[in-house]
């Protein structure tokens, strides 16, 4: 059926931006159905299904992973370094120290006594977790590109982070929790990592490598292949939070806890734009570096989150709580970084280093005046041998010098 300019306009812009959009989209419908009705969730709680999503994601990962970069980036390997260890080690532990010093509870009932708290430690595992992951696959680098970025650098960064991830992040994670609880199962959640997460992972980009029509396919299907990413995401949700609410774990939980959350996870992402921005400057990044700095490397990835929160033993804690800072903290870590591509897009002056600090910079300062005195000495050496050639009366200059 034909429809009118203006009407298939307005369609096309809805469609446009429920594909943008997807991911929160489906969050807020996955809390929805979770709330009004668990039964159905939380029977599926039980089985291997949330495994089986997570590998699924991680297949479509290892797709879409792209390793041809990594080739290419051997002039910048400094500024991958840098990223690569301000990614999975500067924002990970200095944000999961603070927040590990924060007031909670190890009980949903509240505190034996009349002592602040921030809500249950639930979700203070919940915010360090999401600060260990890696850099984000995707939004971040189109963020990168949007500020018009070193967009090789930012895949390459992305590339080597996750892969890196899969290892490190359980680690960093295991820093911040009770040792005996990671060590009763810490056999299980390696075996369940491996099996989701690495295993589907390799496979996936062995296919990728070793079939074209694959190649062509995951190239023709992508956003298609993204939304079935984030629909594994939200069902893996919508499974532990019904779960949750079906033990009445979300009825202890108060208003403030949740505003308190907010409040947190806004400040540490905050806290990791001005660690980036500060290593920045200590390495006198151009604009473009800086761009990646902290478009992608103050961004955390929700997937790998997702996957080891629920692989995580039962000791711990509840895995719905634990998820519910990492899907609070994705949002709006894009939220805040969308505001910041307008002014590194138009923003041409950089590196923003300081030269007394920086060896690089003093290095390049000499090199310029060097270079700038030899080239005004063969300047004056040329006007001198052949003052004819530049247009330059040197009897007029001669007459000019003896009547001042």
């Amino acid at each position: 059926m034909l429809c009118a300019p203006f009407q298939c306009a307005n369609t096309v812009k809805v469609k446009e931006f429920l594909l943008k959009h997807f991911l929160i989209i489906s969050e807020v419908i996955a809390v929805v159905i979770a709330f009004a009705w668990p039964l159905p969730g939380s029977k599926l709680s039980h089985s291997t299904i949330s495994l089986c999503i997570v590998a699924l994601i991680f297949l479509f990962t290892g797709l879409k992973l792209k390793t041809d970069e990594l080739k290419s980036v051997y002039k910048s390997a400094d500024v991958v370094l840098v990223c690569c260890a301000t990614s999975l080690c500067i924002t990970t532990l200095i944000p999961g120290y603070i927040v590990h010093q924060l007031p909670f509870d190890d009980k949903l009932d509240g505190p034996d006594d009349d002592s602040f708290s921030f809500g249950p430690t639930e979700l203070k595992l919940g915010i360090i977790l999401f600060n260990c992951a890696p850099a984000t696959i995707a939004t971040g680098i189109i963020m990168v590109t949007g500020a018009e970025g070193d967009v090789v650098v930012a895949v390459a960064v992305s590339t080597i982070t996750n892969i890196a991830g899969c290892f490190v992040t359980p680690l960093l994670f295991s820093l911040f929790v009770d040792a005996e609880a990671m060590k009763q199962d810490s056999t299980k959640l390696l075996m369940k990592l491996g099996l989701s997460l690495l295993l589907p992972l390799f496979v996936g980009k062995v296919l990728a490598m070793s079939f074209a029509p694959v190649r062509k396919f995951v190239k023709d299907h992508k956003r298609k292949i993204g939304l079935i990413q984030s629909t594994g995401i939200c069902v893996i949700l919508w499974i532990k939070l019904s779960t949750s609410v079906k033990k009445g774990t979300f009825e202890l939980i108060a208003l403030t806890d949740i505003l308190i959350l907010i409040g947190i996870v806004i400040a540490c992402h905050c806290l990791l734009l001005l660690l980036n921005f500060i290593v920045s400057i200590s390495f006198c990044f151009k604009r473009e570096q800086l761009s990646v700095m902290l478009l992608l490397c103050s961004q955390k990835t929700l997937v790998l989150t997702a996957a080891i929160a629920t692989a995580l033993p039962e000791q711990i804690g509840d895995s719905a709580l634990i998820l519910l800072p990492c899907f609070i903290a994705h949002p709006l870590q894009m939220l805040i970084d969308s505001f910041l591509i307008q002014p590194l897009k138009s923003s041409p002056h950089f590196p923003l280093c300081v030269p007394w600090f920086c060896a690089k910079c003093r290095a390049a300062e000499n090199t310029d005046r060097t270079e700038n005195y030899e080239t005004g000495k063969d300047n004056i050496d040329d006007v001198v041998a052949n003052p004819g050639a530049t247009g330059i009366n040197m009897d007029t200059m001669n007459n000019d010098k003896s009547t001042v």
